[in-house]
């Protein structure tokens, strides 16, 4: 899923001299005043950008675009890892810029290998613990030299794949990119349906269509793990055909349907009195709270299958406590006689200042289901954090 974009704020966020040296590349803004614009002042810089030829203002949107998904901590990983791997020595230069989103400019402009590289495996790496991928981890440990004839035999085997089952998918093209902690990605791209869809032309009118356009799959194989993982819609009765098709066609075996490998959580020492929901400042959390909690009795409490006291959104962590202490204490229990099957958790953000803050709700269920998947990417990689930094996921 892509990051939100919005170009004003972008153009706020980068240093005016990474700003000019970007917009000289294009021809553009050469005599413009750049030493007397004010930090943050991008006013004077989108009246230009209005008067800029169409096809220089697309190229810096998808250059600003690329520069926006690798602007957060995990791209930001992504991107360091590609420079330490193609030019190490220019990270000392990199790490001098304070921002994340400065780090990525300067990235384009002096270090544009890695910087493509990284904007590629970027937004795999944003859709890895998103609701389309699964992970197996039962392949051979083995490091694999791809070759020209592999790539044609997957492309062979997932075209086959999607024409039998839908009718589409009569090209695939396999890109290949392999990564500098040995994970080997392999990008498959297919036609989707043809869809007719509403453009502007040249001239500023509204004109229909009609376009194939291309959906991507992505296998990234772990060599060192034994690991696979796919990312394509469809879930788990369309991985497995895929699964499949790539260890057939790049590791030349047959493997089974066998279930994907799902996280584990466990809940049961929220109930600890000296529990609590730690987070660090890079999170930007104001509050979090319990509002939910599902409490099986261990023991058999006729006719009670489970508690599930819910809770208003101001209550304090010590309140939340001391009415799930009284509710098990009406049923004669203490905490070491129920487990918690179910909680729902919710963020809250701190503002900007300008909109209102945020929050987030999320729910897991013992042993292995949590939502977080479905949330969007901006709050969705702050409670991945957290639920490993409170040790919910094992």
């Amino acid at each position: 899923m892509a990051k939100p974009f919005d170009l004003r704020k972008q153009l706020k966020l980068h240093d005016n001299g990474l700003l000019q040296r970007l917009f000289a590349e294009q021809g553009e803004m050469l005599d413009f005043p750049w030493d007397s614009l004010k930090p943050h002042d991008v006013g004077p810089i989108v009246e230009k950008w209005e008067a800029m030829p169409e096809t220089t203002r697309r190229e810096l949107q998808v250059i600003l675009q690329d520069l926006n998904e690798l602007g957060d901590e995990r791209s930001y990983k992504v991107l360091t890892e590609e420079l330490e791997w193609r030019c190490p020595d220019k990270l000392e230069a990199f790490g001098a810029w304070r921002s994340l989103l400065d780090k990525a400019l300067w990235a384009y402009l002096e270090a544009r290998t890695a910087f493509d590289e990284a904007a590629i495996f970027a937004r795999a790496e944003a859709l890895r613990s998103g609701q389309f991928a699964n992970r197996w981890n039962d392949l051979p440990k083995k490091a694999i030299k791809v070759s020209d004839r592999m790539k044609e035999a997957l492309q062979d085997e997932v075209r086959s794949y999607y024409w039998k089952k839908e009718l589409r998918g009569e090209v695939c093209r396999v890109h290949h990119y392999p990564r500098a902690n040995g994970a080997e990605f392999f990008f498959a791209y297919l036609p989707d349906w043809p869809d007719k869809r509403l453009v502007f032309d040249a001239e500023g009118n509204l004109t229909p269509r009609e376009e194939s356009y291309t959906f991507t799959n992505v296998f990234i194989y772990l060599p060192s793990e034994g690991a696979i993982e796919l990312i394509a819609k469809g879930g788990k009765q369309v991985h497995l055909p895929l699964r499949r098709a790539f260890c057939k066609a790049i590791l030349g075996i047959e493997v089974n349907d066998d279930d994907p490998v799902r996280p584990t959580y466990r809940l049961d020492h929220l109930l600890d009195p000296k529990f609590t929901f730690r987070t660090e400042p890079e999170d930007r959390v104001a509050a979090v709270r319990l509002r939910r909690i599902r409490l099986v009795p261990k023991v058999r409490v006729p006719p009670i299958e489970y508690l599930e006291p819910k809770f208003v959104e101001d209550a304090s962590h010590a309140e939340v406590m001391t009415a799930i202490n009284r509710l098990l204490a009406a049923y004669s229990l203490n905490r070491s006689q129920v487990t918690v099957a179910q909680v729902g958790i919710q963020l809250q953000f701190m503002s900007d200042g300008r909109r209102k803050a945020k929050t987030m709700t999320f729910n897991v269920n013992c042993p292995n289901t949590c939502d977080l998947k479905s949330k969007p990417d901006d709050v969705r990689v702050v409670g991945e954090r957290c639920v490993k930094r409170w040790e919910i996921i094992t």
